[in-house]
């Protein structure tokens, strides 16, 4: 049996010993929670100075294919679609991530090109990102509560207004109105039998609960009508608009009713006509006679008992 040469035998034994080692992952420059919109760096590094880590890949878990998927692979445009940079320069592999959001949260790891398994996979890193983005105020038991920048009550009504946030943990929230200097430690406030003195801005305040840097509000004006304002137009209206407002209305419901009007008219008459008969003949009116006498002829003769 023929061994194998010198050559090849050294290069399969330092391929084995490369896919070998066992990586490591470590963040760059980074200490404390890192927050979205963050720029984050990744080495992929080994024990042995010096290594080729042509031989090495990053890799991040997809939660929706359940599985590990490699990130500089070009041809699948894994790059593009997770927004990272994968370079090798100098010798060097490193992930470098420029707008941290979101979706770039999860599991990172680094193992050696074209193996299969653990054993050459470095741990985990997991990549937590702390946001705190838009404040979003409701009104309770109704079907669209999304509020705009003012809302209007009758006097007397049962409030109760919702304070939301889109945030990567659950925001502390506080409500206050302006002018006053009382605070009420919840994410909502209930305003029962609304009086006409408690109209005014109330806004909402959501603060990240462990990064109080992290934080955003939502002001909300509150108008408060009488039972008399109810059947009042909105005193911002104006003549012109008012007009507008009512005449462009009812003249197209005019013209509606008009065509409307023309058209069965226009079908009832239709329909008086006999069938085979063109309009402007009619029925003879001579005894025995077999020719219609079109309407344009005067009647000159007597008529034939």
């Amino acid at each position: 049996m023929a061994l194998p040469a010198p050559r090849v035998l050294l290069a399969a034994l330092a391929l084995c010993w490369a896919h070998g080692e066992r990586p490591t992952v470590r963040l760059l420059d980074q200490e404390g929670p890192i927050l979205e919109g963050s720029y984050v760096t990744m080495e992929c590094l080994t024990d042995e100075d010096g290594a080729d880590m042509s031989q090495f890949t990053f890799q991040k878990y997809s939660r929706w294919l359940h599985t590990w998927v490699s990130l500089d692979r070009p041809d699948r445009l894994r790059c593009w679609f997770f927004d990272v940079n994968v370079t090798r320069a100098g010798g060097r592999l490193l992930l470098a991530i420029k707008a941290l959001q979101s979706w770039h949260a999860g599991a990172y790891r680094c193992m050696a090109a074209n193996t299969t398994g653990n054993t050459t996979a470095s741990a985990e890193i997991s990549l937590r990102v702390e946001y705190l983005r838009s404040v979003y105020v409701t009104r309770a038991h109704t079907w669209c509560g999304t509020l705009g920048d003012s809302l209007a009550v009758m006097e007397g009504e049962d409030l109760e207004l919702q304070c939301s946030a889109d945030a990567s943990q659950p925001p502390e929230y506080e409500w206050s109105r302006q002018g006053d200097d009382w605070v009420v430690a919840s994410s909502s406030l209930s305003l029962p039998q609304v009086s006409r003195e408690q109209a005014g801005t109330y806004m909402c305040l959501a603060r990240h609960p462990g990064l109080p840097q992290l934080a955003s509000s939502r002001a909300v004006r509150l108008d408060v009508q009488g039972a008399q304002s109810s059947y009042q137009l909105e005193p911002g209206l104006s003549t012109p608009m008012l007009l507008l407002a009512v005449g462009l209305p009812a003249l197209l419901l005019l013209l509606l009713v008009l065509g409307l009007g023309a058209f069965l008219l226009r079908h009832r008459n239709a329909a008086k006509i006999p069938a085979g008969e063109e309009p402007g003949q009619r029925t003879p009116i001579y005894k025995g006679s077999l020719e219609s006498v079109p309407s344009v002829v005067g009647d000159q003769q007597p008529l034939v008992l």
